[in-house]
């Protein structure tokens, strides 16, 4: 009898675990900081002189923390407060900066690991994905490059949670100030790493992040990354922008010449819409926008719009970045 009771106690445990761990859900963000660079002039690279205490921006290091300050006081409210638990990071200049920002974050009491490497860009920034290492393992990463006038490369983790994976990918493509075919380029790049993973296991789960300086519809994402808007009869291998429906309600993730921008995105592949391992929420994916992250500018018909750190040469001690972040749910 008490062998009977001894294994229905440990199959009730078992059965609790499971459910416990069947119906969790992480939070998942991507937020481009606009220009996070430390104090030192990196010889290789010629675009950071820009952000030098003695240049004309005077960036000190008591603006690097006024920064920091703030940008880990919104991460740190993302997911109700319990931040992030896989954040994509766009505009860090090294693995430097990045390490301050997460000691910024020690009041979560996250144990936050980072995936980065120096890019080739000539402005010295990079991409970096930093997760909770109580949450997530850490399974194996990569940089891919574009050979397009030195961008970023695409950051790539594939994390695990209770045996099961995740991909997750944050990409900083060429601006759009760049002719489109470099943004078609990094769509190129990003798609061929994409069918490697699709064609092991076509039901892989992948979410992609980040800056891709483009809109839902544009061609970059449509033609090459084959990206569509709904997630309704989806072609095979085709992708879902969860995003895209901040785009169809008229809101962004930056301004440009007075308008919004959905720039940023959350991309995710046709495993992370059904019932097997990790599953996208439905609706979850939103604009994080904190009222403190606005500025109304004082010309006329002038709408709000990010409280960025710079205008021109000019510091703004409550900035945060040029972009806002976008989030979303996947679960078990």
């Amino acid at each position: 009898m008490a062998r009977v009771a001894l294994f229905l106690l440990l199959l009730s445990t078992f059965f609790l675990a499971t459910v416990a761990s069947e119906g969790r859900e992480f939070y998942v963000a991507s937020w481009n900081l606009e220009n996070l660079f430390d104090l030192e002039d990196d010889p290789a690279v010629e675009g950071d002189e820009e952000y030098l205490p003695g240049a004309p921006k005077r960036w000190t290091q008591e603006r690097l923390n006024i920064k920091l300050g703030n940008q880990a006081k919104v991460i740190s409210k993302m997911n109700g407060g319990r931040g992030p638990d896989v954040l994509g990071l766009c505009e860090v200049e090294n693995r430097k900066v990045v390490e301050l920002l997460m000691a910024k974050l020690s009041p979560l009491g996250r144990k936050y690991e980072i995936v980065h490497q120096d890019s080739p860009s000539d402005r010295g920034i990079d991409c970096a994905i930093i997760y909770d290492a109580n949450v997530f393992e850490l399974v194996d990463s990569g940089f891919h490059f574009i050979d397009a006038q030195k961008t970023r490369d695409i950051v790539e983790a594939k994390l695990r949670h209770d045996g099961r994976d995740v991909y997750v990918f944050m990409n900083h493509w060429p601006s759009r100030g760049n002719d489109e075919w470099q943004r078609c380029l990094a769509a190129v790049v990003l798609r061929k790493r994409l069918d490697e993973v699709l064609a092991a296991d076509p039901k892989a789960d992948i979410v992609l992040l980040g800056d891709f300086n483009d809109e839902s519809d544009n061609v970059a994402l449509t033609k090459f990354l084959l990206v569509a808007p709904t997630p309704e009869n989806l072609p095979a291998g085709t992708l879902f922008d969860t995003t895209a429906s901040i785009q169809a309600a008229g809101k962004g993730t930056s301004v440009f010449d007075n308008a919004w921008e959905l720039i940023d995105h959350i991309i995710v592949s046709p495993g992370l819409l059904d019932d097997e391992g990790f599953r996208w929420k439905p609706n979850s994916s939103e604009r994080i926008e904190f009222p403190e992250l606005f500025f109304h500018p004082r010309f006329p018909g002038a709408i709000p719009r990010p409280s960025k750190s710079y205008s021109d040469e000019s510091f703004h001690n409550d900035g945060y970045s040029d972009h806002l972040a976008v989030g979303c749910i996947i679960k078990l």
